[in-house]
């Protein structure tokens, strides 16, 4: 079977990217994978792809459109003209531009729609006025669209079953198949050190606004705990001038990009998830393979699903200082519980293993495909 994944470019280091790469490399075992980009211009993909999976880039460039009409435009010609070219039996979109006319190119293709983000998102995100009900007007708007575009897909595959429950309210062919932990841990976290972490881009979805605010009632408590964010993003220098304005400069730490975050991840002994909103929340189980307990706000889609009382805490409601604040001094005050609950984080590695969730991603592709028999892996 020829499968193609298809999105406007990879050369970006975010989670979606991440991926990409890492289903096109496990899948090329048992399908001829090809990755299609129009907009890389020249970049190679941040993240390695596989000498097995054939890349093309369809030589579009950003620049050279005045609208993103037009962009949309020349990039639905030049992908139509080199699917109906070049047969491929499932073509999967994660989402960017061409998700709004994949469905309506004729080249005998199966169409999946990868959706990498919930379904509330365009209600969560659209802030273009003050104006609380323009902007949930807009947002139902682009919520609607995006479910009327879905409806042309032969499968939607979403990353939580919170998220299916949404979207089978008005599309019936939907996937949960949860993205894979890629990092392997090095070694148990530390539980006796007195460090928490959180990781994520630097932007309001993360809520590392509200993190800060809450750390200072957990300093004021715990003055020889030490908070530190990886990530980078736009609201670098808004977060900083934040941690000056609560006098937190000596505790909480803006630490940029991780290039190995599965060592700090062992350098710290508890993790938290601030976050308004999520896809899913791979950062909770990453951190809890490596052995870290996890807080986390009970946002819609995800970390219900990773959390247990066992492993973890979720609080509510979502933005909830204070509740945040309670979380996190259970956990530092006590690291008999830190261990405890780290310890039973690690058991979700056997939930979210890459050749598992490959094999999910490998029976629908072959239903999709109308292949009855196994595909045997190749030599």
């Amino acid at each position: 079977m020829h499968i193609a994944f298809i999105i406007e470019s990879d050369y970006n280091s975010g989670g979606m990217e991440r991926m990409l790469s890492t289903m096109a490399n496990r899948l090329a075992a048992w399908f001829d994978i090809t990755i299609l980009t129009a907009f890389n211009e020249g970049r190679a993909p941040f993240f390695t792809i596989a000498e097995t999976v054939r890349q093309v880039d369809l030589g579009l460039a950003q620049g050279d459109y005045p609208s993103g009409r037009l962009r949309k435009k020349a990039y639905r010609e030049r992908l139509e003209t080199y699917l109906v070219a070049h047969r491929h039996d499932v073509c999967i979109s994660l989402g960017s531009l061409e998700y709004g006319f994949l469905p309506h190119i004729k080249d005998g293709s199966k169409k999946v729609l990868w959706f990498h983000f919930a379904l509330n998102y365009d209600l969560l995100t659209t802030h273009l006025s003050s104006i609380g009900l323009v902007n949930r007007c807009i947002g139902r708007l682009r919520q609607a669209k995006r479910l009327l575009c879905a409806r042309g897909y032969d499968r939607v595959v979403v990353l939580s079953e919170a998220d299916a429950r949404q979207w089978r309210r008005f599309v019936s062919r939907v996937s949960v198949i949860y993205n894979p932990v890629t990092i392997k841990p090095q070694r148990v976290a530390d539980y006796s050190v007195r460090r928490a972490m959180a990781v994520g881009r630097l932007d309001r979805q993360k809520g590392f606004d509200t993190l800060i605010v809450a750390w200072k009632r957990v300093v004021t408590r715990y003055p020889d705990w030490q908070l530190d964010i990886y990530g980078d993003g736009p609201q670098k220098e808004t977060l900083q001038r934040l941690i000056v304005a609560e006098g937190l400069q000596q505790s909480v730490f803006l630490r940029g990009r991780a290039d190995d975050v599965a060592s700090e991840y062992a350098r710290h002994s508890l993790f938290v998830l601030s976050s308004r909103f999520e896809g899913f929340g791979l950062v909770l189980v990453e951190a809890g393979i490596c052995g870290l307990p996890l807080v986390s706000f009970d946002c819609q889609q995800g970390p219900a699903e990773i959390i247990t009382p066992e492993n973890g805490i979720l609080v509510r409601p979502v933005g909830d200082v204070a509740a945040l604040a309670t979380a996190i001094s259970k956990l530092a005050g006590d690291a008999a519980m830190r261990r405890a609950m780290g310890q039973q984080a690690l058991g979700l590695a056997a939930r979210f293993n890459l050749d598992d969730i490959a094999g999910q991603w490998k029976e629908m592709l072959c239903a999709l495909g109308g292949l009855a028999r196994k595909i045997p892996a190749r030599k």
